[in-house]
């Protein structure tokens, strides 16, 4: 029996704000150990900027789920018989239009907690209110997504090539990564007062760089063949979104070989920067020295990536092919 929208929904909510309190947690928790765990009012930028990439992240690809649910005919949504959507609607469901609007929105809740309350009190609400916040807009944009599906028409292929999917994906990471560790240029092992080729700023570094890709590599793990198979009924990409890997030899390696080259070479990176910057007497921002000695970890996360979303995408398109089939089948009967 097809379950209807709300029964579905009650479902999938029961998982959805569970993770979206983990993830809360795991990214605002970093940010607060990295900043001596204390908050202060500037570090609403940097918390607000946490929050709306985490919500962006969550929303974007909604209606390509959705499509797939719609197509398939998993879900019995006469729940939305006769429903409109308007064009305020639209404009602003759209993903980047509500995760500013959803990001300043949530500067001002911060902001004024901190003018309320003392610093020490803001974290617990903090961790209670962003993941409730959070899924309260998405459970509201799911709504317009859902009814977008039914009037979805696509000109022209939205995402060309796999790559540039994963560009933008590894754009927002480097941008998460770059706000929850911003907090370490204050500690006392990442200060370059000593000189950037010192031997605690080059373990500190490496130690930093380890734990930020290990993080990037947990969230990987999510499938993407649904969204794929959504974006493919949709028509934003075609059959030759992913045609090959970039670089087959890396993956012929065994997953732990590949680390252990990763690491060896990540320590070595980090010596020739710092001692470059020690030898050039540059003074540079603790962000960009992060970001630049993060690099073989960015190359080697687009690689992993690749190599997930490239077989997630075949699977899209053989569940693609066997729905047609089926379809036409359906339809004969």
């Amino acid at each position: 029996m097809i379950p209807d929208y709300l029964k579905f929904i009650r479902i999938q909510d029961k998982k959805i704000l569970p993770f979206l309190f983990v993830v809360v947690f795991i990214m605002i928790g970093f940010y607060w150990k990295n900043n001596g765990y204390k908050f202060n009012q500037n570090d609403t930028y940097y918390l607000s900027g946490i929050i709306g990439i985490l919500f962006f992240n969550s929303i974007y690809e909604l209606k390509a789920f959705w499509a797939y649910k719609c197509v398939t005919k998993a879900i019995d949504f006469s729940f939305f018989s006769g429903s409109k959507l308007s064009k305020t609607e639209a404009s602003f469901s759209h993903p980047f239009l509500a995760s500013i609007l959803f990001t300043v929105v949530f500067w001002l809740i911060i902001w004024s907690s901190f003018l309320v309350h003392p610093a020490i009190y803001v974290l617990i609400p903090l961790l209670a209110i962003s993941p409730i916040f959070i899924y309260g807009v998405f459970r509201n944009l799911r709504t317009s997504y859902i009814k977008q599906v039914a009037t979805a028409a696509v000109e022209k292929v939205k995402y060309k090539h796999l790559y540039r999917y994963i560009f933008a994906y590894l754009l927002l990471g480097v941008a998460l990564n770059l706000l929850t560790i911003s907090p370490l240029k204050h500690e006392a092992d990442f200060s370059q007062q000593a000189g950037v080729f010192s031997a605690r700023v080059v373990v500190s570094m490496f130690i930093a760089c380890c734990i930020v890709l290990t993080m990037n590599l947990l969230f990987t793990r999510l499938s993407k063949r649904y969204i794929f198979l959504g974006r493919l009924f949709l028509k934003e990409i075609d059959f030759y979104f992913s045609v090959s890997l970039p670089w087959p030899a890396f993956y012929d390696q065994p997953f732990w070989l590949r680390i252990l080259l990763l690491l060896l070479i990540e320590f070595v990176w980090i010596i020739f920067v710092s001692m470059l910057l020690a030898w050039s007497g540059w003074q540079i921002w603790f962000e960009i020295y992060f970001l630049i000695c993060f690099l073989p970890c960015i190359g080697f996360n687009y690689l992993h990536v690749y190599a997930l979303w490239h077989r997630d995408f075949l699977m899209a398109c053989d569940m693609y092919f066997r729905w047609g089939t089926i379809d036409k089948q359906t339809h004969l009967w």
